[in-house]
């Protein structure tokens, strides 16, 4: 494993790792971008570009906090540490004493004695021509894994990091644990190097040490200036910035002769490399950096423009080169500095040009001008993409313009689904409604305005008993209990809903919506409006019970007319032979009432069993009201009634029987005032609606109808009133006249509150 990884689940899929990735060490793999530590040169661009803090550099605080609590460590300060503390650098020296280290060395002196060992090695004659400087460790990484024909190449001199460590190691004894502190994230591997292991036991980047100060509570800043326990490293003190090296080894770079160069940046050093391996160039010498200088590390955490740094680390050099009369005192220690390297590269197989060109085929490249190279993927070219996924190193459906395409593409189809379940949805004649589990609305759809008359927007995102407050019965509760809850479809017939003054009834049905796993996170209710089919099963069965009773009935009268005939004949005889006699003439009085009231009932079931052929004549409703009323008058005011009126101007003519519907409108009068003993109002009103049709609206606010009675008070016989008071044929009468005229005739009614009957007819020439 390498020094950096990914911690796993953060990685968002945007490869900005892979387009920074100098040497493309990172595998992307289940949508997440993983670092190859084998492949990996630890240059640290990736932790730099990540936003999403996906990429994670391994810390040794632990082993750290370990040797101090020993007491005898030695922390190594890179030069670099100047730029990132400025300007209280000199107080790290301070705060690291504080912290437990039992002496501060700069890196710095390490760095001057490596400049020595280089201009023994540049002067030594017979050398080979283009070396590359050492310093660096992303570069010596790059070269062994990537560029391994170019080892040659490297200077066989240590780094000023292994320099310091073996420096200190002879000074304080080889046990003495060293930490080496700085920006670069190299340099965590370049400590285990078995090649250069041993000098460094523990490496420390800036964000660590401030972790450490920050959990002591020391603050650089509030304390004094510190000297380091080194003797003055002279121009060491510059080797994190470019050209630091030459200039400390008093080499010179001439542009004029390109024979000593200085390289730094991610993007020239593999162009420069590039450019070795092909031999399109031939320097005497290259000081080369990954970094713009160790100063701008991929881990250096100070906020200051690079100038800005540069100017810090000069200033600081030449501050301590007057303190130290401008040169590095105390002996040289004799330390080895020299070192070896070896070929770390990975053999990749490569895909033939039909396999490159089947993976481009999976992404509907077919054509040259299908490969956009446009880089999203973090690859160069769409075929050093293919290349990568052919080794495993890529996923093929990381590019972002077949991403977009077939975003397109699934975003089409799913507005084409959309609009296809919503066509369906609309289609159906029940009304739907979907909830969530907390009951909010979240589809809704009543065309036929078989659920609510709310518009949609008002019924979306609320409660359903909110939104839909007819809906709160037991029964519905029931339902959506049962199929939220257990998973259980449920079901009730024939439900009575109130919709403002209609009443809805209706079939309820509900079943539960399933996620994939199996879980309840919703349900449907589906309400079907039986009203209409009510009405006619209900007129169906009237009809069929009507026939029969008019059968019945003609029998009945046909039967009851004979005797009564002979009845009434024999009571004249019987009343013109007892003469005066004022007993049997109160007595055959009666006998007579009665009988009239029996031929009348008679005359009644034959009307209503067998209704007589009627001429018609074109009437004003208005009129026909109006001398209904009039015959009512007298009986109206008795009952301390009073009368409201609404007659509609400029009404069409009917062609009516006039008896018929003045029969009709007197039946309902005549009921209001019994459902009004005690007196009240009676209201009626004429209009004119589309179809054409006129209707006549009677409302009293008498005792009102029962619920359970209104189904039938249009049956022959059926009566609430008193015996003798009644006959139970009114109404039914009433209801065959105003169907011959193919009207209607509705009635609502709450008790206590009063009853309205509405008689629709049609207008016809």
């Amino acid at each position: 494993m390498g020094v950096v990884t990914t911690v796993e689940g953060r990685c968002r899929k945007c490869y900005s790792c892979v387009r920074h990735c100098p040497a493309k060490a990172i595998k992307v793999e289940n949508e997440q971008a993983k670092v190859i530590g084998e492949l990996c040169i630890a240059c640290g661009h990736c932790v730099k570009v990540c936003s999403q803090k996906a990429k994670f550099i391994e810390r040794e605080l632990d082993k750290v906090e370990g040797f101090l609590r020993g007491g005898r460590a030695v922390a190594c300060l890179a030069p670099s540490f100047v730029a990132e503390y400025h300007p209280y650098a000199s107080q790290v020296v301070t705060a690291l004493r504080w912290l437990g280290f039992a002496a501060v060395v700069e890196v710095a002196y390490g760095a001057s004695l490596v400049s020595e060992a280089y201009r023994e090695v540049l002067a030594a004659p017979g050398r080979q021509r283009g070396l590359i400087s050492t310093a660096c460790p992303a570069i010596i990484n790059l070269v062994e894994k990537y560029y391994p024909e170019l080892i040659p190449r490297l200077v066989p001199v240590v780094s000023p990091m292994v320099a310091t460590g073996r420096v200190v190691k002879e000074w304080w004894g080889a046990d003495t644990p060293v930490v080496f502190i700085g920006p670069c994230v190299a340099k965590k591997e370049e400590a285990r190097d078995p090649l250069v292991s041993g000098a460094v036991d523990a490496v420390l980047i800036f964000r660590e040490l401030r972790l450490l100060l920050e959990e002591r509570g020391i603050k650089p800043a509030r304390l004094l200036p510190g000297k380091a326990d080194n003797p003055w490293p002279g121009l060491g003190s510059i080797y994190p910035l470019p050209g630091g090296l030459l200039r400390s080894a008093a080499l010179r770079a001439d542009i004029l002769e390109n024979e000593i160069v200085t390289v730094s940046g991610k993007e020239n050093c593999l162009e420069f490399l590039e450019g070795l391996r092909h031999h399109h160039f031939d320097p005497e010498f290259v000081d080369i950096l990954f970094c713009e200088g160790c100063i701008n590390g991929p881990v250096m955490e100070t906020s200051l423009p690079p100038y800005t740094r540069q100017k810090a680390v000069a200033e600081y050099w030449r501050v301590g080169s007057q303190a130290s009369s401008g040169t590095s005192g105390g002996l040289r220690p004799q330390v080895d500095l020299r070192r070896t390297y070896t070929d770390r590269s990975v053999a990749h197989t490569m895909p033939t040009e039909e396999q490159v060109l089947g993976i481009l085929r999976e992404l509907d490249k077919t054509r040259p001008e299908d490969e956009l190279n446009c880089g999203a993927c973090g690859y160069n070219t769409c075929r050093e993409k293919a290349v990568a996924v052919f080794q495993g190193l890529a996923e093929n459906r990381m590019c972002l313009p077949y991403l977009i395409n077939h975003l397109e593409k699934s975003n089409r189809e799913l507005a084409y689904l959309k609009d296809y379940n919503k066509n369906i949805v609309e289609s159906i004649a029940e009304g739907i409604v979907v909830i969530n589990r907390e009951g909010i609305v979240t589809t809704f759809n009543d065309s036929q305005g078989q659920v609510t008359d709310r518009p949609r927007e008002e019924v979306l995102g609320r409660g359903i008993y909110e939104a839909l407050p007819h809906l709160d019965r037991e029964e519905v509760r029931g339902i959506l209990a049962q199929a939220l809850e257990r998973g259980e479809p449920g079901r009730a017939d024939a439900l009575r809903l109130r919709l403002g003054k209609r009443v809805l009834v209706a079939n309820v049905k509900g079943y539960p919506l399933r996620e994939e796993q199996g879980g309840v996170y919703g349900a449907v209710l589906i309400c079907e409006d039986i009203t209409e089919k009510k009405k006619l099963e209900t007129q169906l069965m009237e009809a069929n019970r009507l026939a029969s009773i008019g059968r019945l009935a003609a029998g009945v009268a046909h039967e009851i007319n004979n005797p009564l005939t002979l009845i009434s004949g024999y009571t004249e005889v019987l009343a013109r032979r007892m003469g005066d006699a004022p007993q049997a003439s109160r007595y055959l009085g009666i006998i007579t009432e009665e009988v009239d009231r029996i031929t009348t009932i008679v005359r009644n079931l034959l009307n209503f069993a067998r209704p007589s052929p009627q001429e018609l004549a074109h009437y004003q409703l208005n009129e026909l009201v109006a001398h209904t009323l009039n015959l009512a008058g007298n009986q109206m005011k008795k009952g301390g009634i009073r009368l409201e009126l609404a007659l509609a101007k400029d009404l069409p003519e009917l062609p009516v029987n006039r008896n018929e519907l003045e029969q009709v409108f007197l039946n309902i009068i005549l009921n209001a005032c019994q459902a009004m003993p005690g007196g009240g109002v009676l209201s009626v009103s004429t209009r004119l609606t589309e179809g054409p049709s006129v209707q006549v609206e009677f409302t009293d606010t008498g005792c009102g109808i029962p619920e359970e009675n209104l189904h039938s008070i249009f049956d022959p016989f059926f009566t609430t009133k008193e015996v003798g008071e009644g006959t139970g044929l009114g109404l039914s009468v009433s209801y065959g006249i105003v169907k011959k005229y193919e009207g209607s005739i509705q009635v609502t009614s709450e008790v206590g509150r009063g009853t309205t009957f509405l008689i629709n007819l049609p207008v016809r020439e």
